[in-house]
């Protein structure tokens, strides 16, 4: 489905004042616990997904305050996609749906939350809880975007992708993310995951792209000239590096701008110097 960066869970799953068909999980929290305030909660403090709990015994206090924790996120405007990714983990993997429900689905069926919304959501959590101290307006296109590196190569390797483009980049999108994603090879070996990321992404980012046809080889000696030049370019702007697509569109919006020729300008002299004959 369609949404937006900062768009919250309870309108787009239509849970805000949606009819019951049991009382549920909601009955079951407003039995034991007090009222929670969504907007009091952060990723930090929400339910661990990661404790070891039974899936055939009865909820314990702790857990049907953690179950009501986990509601109210779920269903508050103000939660965010991560937020509520991390609610769902717990309330899935601590198995805290067992009073009411005979399996998670089940739940998810009766909270109008489509499986593979609340994968995106379980899965995307951990690196957006990875990159939030480094990423305060972290977007969920940027997470979605890395989820097929969250799966091949784990969160740290996620995260150090993004923070090679955050420094290569002027500004990073998820289409870029996306199309760097498409060009990494995958794990090859038994290496660290996060070095692999590291040597694939920053290959992807500087090398020209591989669109000439056998008869026409790139020339090895005007590639390595350009990327030195191209690091240069990157030092003297203070950035990270450059990549090799941005040199190439920059160059050319420089050179088409008809309100500013110098490049073109340039280009014509270098290009008459070139071509001159010795000795005139």
């Amino acid at each position: 489905m369609t949404t937006t960066d900062s768009e919250t869970t309870a309108e787009r799953f239509g849970l805000n004042e949606r009819p019951r068909r049991s009382q549920g999980l909601a009955g079951l929290a407003r039995k034991t616990t007090a009222a929670v305030d969504p907007a009091a909660l952060t990723l930090e403090t929400l339910p661990d997904p990661s404790i070891a709990a039974s899936s055939d015994q009865p909820l314990t206090d702790a857990e049907r305050k953690d179950l009501a924790v986990c509601e109210s996120v779920i269903r508050s405007h103000h939660a965010s996609y991560w937020m509520t990714g991390k609610a769902l983990d717990a309330v899935a993997n601590r198995h805290l749906y067992r009073a009411e429900y005979p399996t998670f689905e089940a739940l998810l069926e009766d909270w109008d939350v489509t499986l593979a919304d609340s994968s995106r959501m379980r899965r995307g959590w951990p690196l957006a809880a990875r990159l939030l101290p480094d990423v305060p307006k972290l977007t969920r296109s940027h997470v979605e975007a890395l989820l097929p590196i969250v799966e091949q190569y784990g969160v740290e390797a996620a995260a150090t992708l993004h923070g090679l483009l955050r420094e290569a980049l002027p500004k990073v999108t998820a289409k870029a993310i996306t199309e760097v994603v498409r060009e990494l090879p995958g794990p090859q070996n038994d290496g660290d995951p996060t070095e692999q990321i590291r040597e694939q992404a920053e290959k992807a980012l500087t090398e020209p792209d591989q669109d000439q046809s056998d008869d026409e080889p790139a020339d090895a000696a005007l590639r390595q000239a350009v990327s030195r030049r191209a690091r240069q370019l990157a030092d003297d702007l203070k950035r990270g590096r450059i990549p090799r697509r941005e040199l190439n569109r920059t160059l050319a919006e420089a050179f088409a701008d008809p309100n500013d020729t110098r490049v073109y300008q340039a280009l014509v002299r270098w290009a008459k110097d070139r071509d001159r004959p010795a000795g005139q």
